[in-house]
């Protein structure tokens, strides 16, 4: 008999060996934070270009406060690009998905599925979070398979994730305007 979530004996008392071990580690890996991509000295050089090009344009239109905007996400973009990632622990635990410490419970998450950046496999976690809207952990290839059989008894497995405009948009934006050479 099921009580308030608990199994119940004939005499009521609770019988604590048969609920599961919520930190219990189920499976767990480290890997790179996010991934990396060494950039050559015509990356930057294009994205100096391209923020200088920018900067004229709005210096013209006197639009003073958006010079700083040009000049923040410039920089923002040379720091991402520019340093290399941390190694850090993932845990997958009967109550969710354990990133760098911080617990996503199965609830808080939608769906999952695996991508390939920059010759690195990654596992991409769908939340319901609006700020926050993906999970990006680093995985070694040969960790696919078993992650989807474990991941998929907890979420949806999708094989091709929808994509929205911005994803559209930010894939026309590099096919039509590299930042590096093909080389």
């Amino acid at each position: 008999m099921a009580y308030n979530g608990f199994c119940m004996d004939k005499s009521g008392d609770k019988l604590l060996s048969e609920k599961p071990d919520l930190n219990q580690v189920l499976f767990s890996w480290k890997s790179a934070s996010h991934p990396y991509k060494k950039r050559s000295r015509v990356f930057y050089q294009t994205i100096a270009a391209f923020s200088f090009l920018m900067i004229v344009i709005v210096f013209f239109l006197h639009e003073f406060l958006l010079i700083g905007v040009i000049l923040s996400i410039a920089f923002v973009v040379y720091v991402i690009s520019s340093v290399p990632p941390i190694e850090i622990e993932h845990k997958i635990l009967p109550i969710g998905f354990d990133n760098v410490g911080r617990v996503f419970r199965w609830e808080e998450l939608n769906s999952f599925w695996f991508d390939r950046r920059w010759n690195q496999d990654i596992m991409v976690i769908q939340t319901h979070y609006p700020l926050q809207p993906q999970l990006q952990a680093v995985i070694d290839s040969d960790m696919r398979d078993k992650l989807k059989n474990l991941m998929g008894k907890y979420l949806l497995y999708v094989e091709k994730p929808p994509k929205t405009a911005f994803d559209k948009l930010s894939e026309w934006m590099m096919n039509k305007l590299p930042l590096e050479s093909a080389s």
